[in-house]
């Protein structure tokens, strides 16, 4: 039962409609769906393993959104956080995130989840 709740997450996780990505402590991306991909312009074997703030995240916003990750990681949930996210070719997509910590089985915090939502356009309008 467990393993198919936990296929279940899995395949949700990855056909939403909304960039979904998790990050370890350490802050290595350790989850990219989909839409993440597809709004990025990169793939989830491309993300795997980098740090987030340093690889993906603008030079203007990267105390920001470190510290969410690391409030995050402190058990914090945080909610509505605006962010620019560097896409593969350059370009600034501005995503609103919602960023919950992430537990194991024992309920050790062992990263964040973050699922946001593309508000490129609603900014340029």
């Amino acid at each position: 039962e467990q393993h198919r709740i936990a296929d279940d997450l899995t395949r949700l996780i990855e056909t939403a409609n909304a960039p979904i990505f998790g990050v370890s402590v350490g802050g290595h991306v350790n989850e990219w769906n989909r839409k993440a991909a597809e709004l990025s312009g990169y793939s989830k074997d491309e993300t795997m393993g980098r740090p987030l703030v340093e690889d993906f995240i603008s030079d203007d916003y990267m105390e920001a959104v470190q510290a969410v990750l690391t409030n995050s990681c402190a058990g914090q949930e945080v909610a509505n956080f605006e962010f620019p996210l560097i896409t593969k070719f350059g370009t600034r997509i501005n995503i609103l995130l919602n960023a919950t910590p992430r537990t194991d089985a024992k309920g050790q915090i062992t990263g964040v989840v973050g699922v946001g939502q593309d508000i490129t356009e609603l900014r340029r309008a």
